[in-house]
């Protein structure tokens, strides 16, 4: 199964969500070294789980690759725990995770972890 566009970064520190639009832009939105200690869970835009592997070095840290994988949970979960992190009241389930991601409040400047 290939790994379908946007993506979805929980961060699991802070209860943060980030969408990437594309491959080019992981590294601009989530630390390799983060990355590489597993401190995120993926989604692609279909829900299903995403693995990033990456090259971890001193200078300049690479994007190795991309695959689908099982997810550690559900994404709604991830949404849901964010909402509650910010004390965001309200939260329904929608269908995709766009639909979820829409939902939130469009003042991401907070960072809704980088919501």
């Amino acid at each position: 199964m290939s790994v379908r566009y946007p993506l979805f970064a929980f961060g699991k520190d802070d209860s943060s969500i980030c969408r990437i639009e594309q491959e080019n832009d992981i590294l601009g939105h989530l630390e390799a070294i983060d990355i590489a200690n597993d401190e995120y869970v993926i989604w692609d835009a279909n829900g299903n789980g995403v693995s990033i592997q990456v090259s971890v070095r001193s200078v300049k840290s690479e994007l190795v690759g991309v695959t689908s994988c099982a997810p550690a949970f559900p994404i709604c979960d991830a949404f849901r725990r964010c909402a509650e992190a910010r004390g965001v009241s309200g939260f329904v389930q929608e269908e995709t995770p766009q639909e979820m991601w829409d939902w939130f409040p469009k003042d991401r400047k907070s960072r809704w972890g980088r919501l």
